[in-house]
C-alpha cells in the first residue's frame, strides 16, 4: 500500500480531451450528455434541471462556476459541476452544489469509467485558475471510489490529503419484486395491518391523493414550503426553511422542467380538498429519490408520511424503477419501510501546495469535532443522542 501523500501506480491512459467551463451560459451545449451521465448514475441532485435550478436561485454570494468536462472523442463520459469560493485568506473551495437540500452529490461518469474520467478531472483542476486548495465531496455515497481515484489520479509527486470526516445512513427500498402487491405481501402483518388500518381511516376522514401538475405546480410548492417550515417550527433548524422565499422558485424552476418527464414528483394528500401533507420525489435512471415533505401537526394521527411513502412505493413499481432512495436520516418512519441502507460521507482533499499547512490547520477543528460527534453517536444510546441534539438546538448562539 502507497504511504499518505505518495503517489500509486495508476495504469490509465490519460484522456484525449477535457475542459473546465467557467461560465454558465457555456452549460447549455452539455445539457443533454450531462443529464444522460446523471441518469446512469441514478443521482437526481446532479442533473442538469437540479444543478441550474440551484445557479439560478440559491448559489451564495461569490460562488462561480467551474464545470470540469471531459470527452472521449466527441462524446461527454465525465462532468463534475464544482463551483467555487474563497474562503479566509484567501483558501480556495472546490464544491459540488446542493449538499444544502440533500445528500447523494459525486461527479458523473459513464459507468465502468470513473477512475479514469477522476485523472481527468484532477488534471484539470491542477490547471485551474484559481487553484484549488480544499476539494470537498459532501454527501457522496459512501461506496463511491470517487475521492479515492481523484487523490490517487491527482498528477504530481505528491497525492492531495484526503479525510473522510462524517457518515450518515440513508435507509433505501429495493423494488425487487414483480408488482407492487408482492411487495407489500412480503412485508411483516404488523406493517401491513397498521397500513390498511391507517388507509381506512384517511379514506373515511375523506382523504384523497394528487400530484402536482404544471397548471398546480407553483401553488402546491408554496403548500410544501410552509408545510416543511411548520415541521421545524421550534425544533432547530432546517436548511431548507433558511432558504426563505428563495426555495420555492428554484423548486418551481426544476418542476417547469421536469414535471412532464415524470422526474418530478409532488405528492399531496387532502382531506375534503384541503392539503395535509406535502412530500417531493425525484426520479433519474431507475432510482426515485425523497427529497424532504411536511404536514400539518393536526392530521398526525394518519401518519401521512408514511402514507404518502406506501403510495410513492406503488407508483415505483408502476413506472418500472428498481430503488426508493429514502434520504438522510434513519427516522423510525423511514425504518418501517427499508430493506437496506446506503450511506453517505463527507470526504475533503486537501491539494499539494505552499498552502497545504494552513488548510489543513483549519479544517482541523472540523474534522476533531464531527470525529467527536460520531464517536459520541455510537457509545450513546440513540434516545440520548437525540436529546442532547435538541438541548443544543435550544442553547443561544
Amino acid at each position: 500500500m502507497p504511504q499518505e501523500g505518495a503517489k500509486a501506480f495508476n495504469s490509465m491512459p490519460p484522456m484525449a480531451e477535457s475542459e473546465m467551463i467557467v461560465e454558465l451560459d457555456g452549460l447549455d451545449r452539455v445539457y443533454d450528455d450531462w443529464d444522460e451521465l446523471a441518469r446512469a448514475a441514478g443521482l437526481s441532485q446532479m442533473t442538469p434541471a437540479w444543478i441550474l435550478a440551484w445557479w439560478r436561485h440559491l448559489a451564495p454570494i461569490g460562488a462561480a462556476p467551474r464545470v470540469v468536462v471531459v470527452r472521449d472523442g466527441a462524446k461527454i463520459i465525465g462532468l463534475a459541476p464544482f463551483y467555487i469560493m474563497e474562503g479566509q485568506r484567501g483558501r480556495v473551495d472546490y464544491r459540488l452544489p446542493g449538499i444544502e437540500l440533500a445528500a447523494r452529490l459525486a461527479p458523473l461518469a459513464l459507468p465502468g469509467r470513473e477512475w479514469e474520467v477522476a485523472e481527468a478531472i484532477a488534471g484539470v483542476l491542477t490547471e485551474a485558475l484559481p487553484r484549488p486548495d480544499l476539494v470537498a465531496l459532501e454527501g457522496t455515497p459512501l461506496a463511491s471510489a470517487w475521492p479515492v481515484a481523484l487523490r490517487e489520479g491527482w498528477p504530481g509527486p505528491i497525492s492531495p490529503i484526503l479525510r473522510q470526516y462524517s457518515i450518515y445512513g440513508c435507509p433505501t427500498v429495493a423494488l425487487r419484486e414483480k408488482s407492487f402487491e408482492a411487495w407489500f405481501a412480503g412485508k411483516s402483518s404488523n406493517f401491513r395491518s397498521q397500513m390498511r388500518r391507517l388507509q381506512r381511516q384517511f379514506d373515511a376522514a375523506g382523504g384523497s391523493v394528487r400530484l402536482s401538475t404544471q397548471e398546480t405546480l407553483a401553488a402546491d410548492i408554496d403548500v410544501f414550503v410552509r408545510m416543511h417550515a411548520s415541521r421545524w417550527e421550534g425544533k432547530g433548524k432546517s436548511n431548507l426553511v433558511a432558504f426563505g422565499d428563495r426555495l420555492a422558485p428554484m423548486l418551481e424552476d426544476v418542476g417547469l422542467r421536469l414535471l412532464d418527464e415524470e422526474r418530478f414528483h409532488l405528492r399531496l394528500l387532502e382531506i375534503d380538498g384541503e392539503p395535509i401533507s406535502a412530500q417531493l420525489f425525484l426520479a433519474t435512471g431507475s432510482n426515485m429519490l425523497y427529497m424532504n415533505g411536511g404536514w400539518y401537526d393536526q392530521f398526525s394521527r394518519f401518519k401521512p408520511s408514511m402514507l404518502g411513502i406506501l403510495g410513492v412505493i406503488e407508483h415505483a413499481f408502476g413506472r418500472g424503477y428498481r430503488k426508493l432512495d429514502l434520504g438522510l436520516g434513519q427516522q423510525a418512519y423511514k425504518l418501517r419501510f427499508a430493506d437496506g441502507n446506503d450511506p453517505v460521507a463527507w470526504n475533503v482533499l486537501m491539494a499539494p501546495s505552499r498552502r497545504l499547512a494552513l488548510t489543513y490547520a483549519r479544517m482541523f477543528p472540523t474534522l476533531a469535532r464531527t470525529h467527536l460527534r460520531e464517536t459520541t453517536r455510537r457509545a450513546l444510546p440513540a434516545k440520548w443522542v437525540d436529546r442532547l441534539r435538541t438541548l443544543r438546538s435550544r442553547l443561544p448562539h
